[in-house]
């Protein structure tokens, strides 16, 4: 006696009833989730593969990586000036890492594969922006960093990456006498720019968006680098005298001619228009802030002490006295000063 075989039970098939040329109808199969056509002549197998091809699809990927990073509570801490940054890089590393498995990282054969590939779009990437470069690589490992502290990952296959871009503006400080041009000579906004840096350190954002309620008549609030927390300092006489003279127009301390907010790119043009007109090259904005911590140290400020007015770290406020005052030599001045010094009171006693 022939036993005919069970008819396959397959679940997740939609038959589609398609009427022909001739007038006859016939039933297509299709594999409900993935939309494959299915041959019934080779049932099982087309089947199996769309079922394989589903699990790939459900399958986390580098794309689910950065999703944990962006809408966890450490990317909410950061400052908004950091989170602006992050939302073209991950544009940028989805578009080609996104479908890679996250199952990669957690073999180390496919981890070190990944590495070398991300290395080498570094260098490719770097042939037209080493800046832009380093800020994409920076961030992918950041998502990394943060998968495998999670343990989300068991393998983070680039802890470290040779930067291509260097920045060395040791040497640009505006000198008192060109800052002073400047306030004379730029546009009133502009000035108050100038006046708030030079006597804040602040950034250029923090500068654009200064309200009146941040300065109490004695003293400013500006934000610590450190841990992006909102800080009073005393306000200097210059910097006391100027707001106090200024009109309260509105919200905010520095309005455009049309009592708008500054925006970036606006704020970036009449500054450079303004920085052009009293012929200071390639000096930016930001060099203000590297010119205040340096007049700090040239007045006897310690790094502490410097970290502490301007809310820097003190190891930042150090690399800044090591890379400024190296360069221009204060140090060195200061300490023959000292050592002619010493040398007069023993040569007395």
């Amino acid at each position: 006696m022939r036993v005919r075989p069970k008819p396959l039970k397959l679940k997740g098939i939609n038959r589609v009833p398609k009427r022909q040329a001739d007038g006859t109808v016939k039933i297509y199969l299709y594999h409900r989730a993935t939309g494959i056509r299915l041959d019934p002549d080779r049932l099982a197998e087309t089947y199996a593969e769309a079922e394989k091809r589903t699990r790939r699809k459900s399958e986390k990927t580098f794309t689910d990586l950065i999703r944990l990073f962006d809408t966890s509570s450490t990317y909410a801490a950061l400052s908004e000036e950091s989170r602006k940054q992050y939302p073209w890089k991950f544009k940028r590393i989805e578009q080609k890492w996104g479908t890679v498995p996250e199952d990669t990282f957690n073999n180390p054969d496919d981890a070190d594969a990944f590495a070398a590939d991300a290395l080498a779009w570094h260098q490719e990437l770097g042939k037209t922006s080493r800046r832009s470069a380093d800020n994409l690589m920076s961030a992918l490992c950041r998502v990394l960093s943060f998968a495998k502290e999670q343990r989300r990952i068991k393998h983070h296959p680039i802890p470290t990456f040779h930067r291509l871009y260097k920045s060395d503006r040791a040497d640009k400080t505006w000198s008192e006498e060109l800052q002073q041009q400047f306030i004379r000579t730029a546009r009133p906004a502009m000035a108050t720019a100038m006046i708030l840096v030079r006597n804040t350190a602040m950034r250029a954002s923090d500068v654009r968006k200064f309200a009146w309620t941040r300065y109490d008549g004695q003293r400013v609030q500006i934000r610590s680098s450190k841990t992006g927390k909102m800080l009073w300092i005393p306000a200097t006489r210059e910097l006391k005298a100027h707001l106090d003279a200024l009109p309260r127009d509105g919200a905010l301390v520095m309005l455009t001619t049309t009592g708008k907010a500054y925006r970036k790119r606006y704020f970036n043009d009449h500054w450079r228009e303004d920085s052009d007109a009293v012929g200071a090259g390639d000096l930016n904005f930001h060099d203000n802030r590297g010119t205040a911590a340096t007049l700090l140290a040239e007045a006897g400020a310690t790094a502490p002490e410097i970290a502490e007015a301007l809310t820097w770290t003190v190891d930042k406020a150090q690399r800044v006295i090591d890379a400024y005052l190296a360069r221009r030599g204060v140090l060195a001045a200061n300490a023959y000063a000292k050592l002619e010094d010493y040398r007069d009171r023993a040569a007395i006693s």
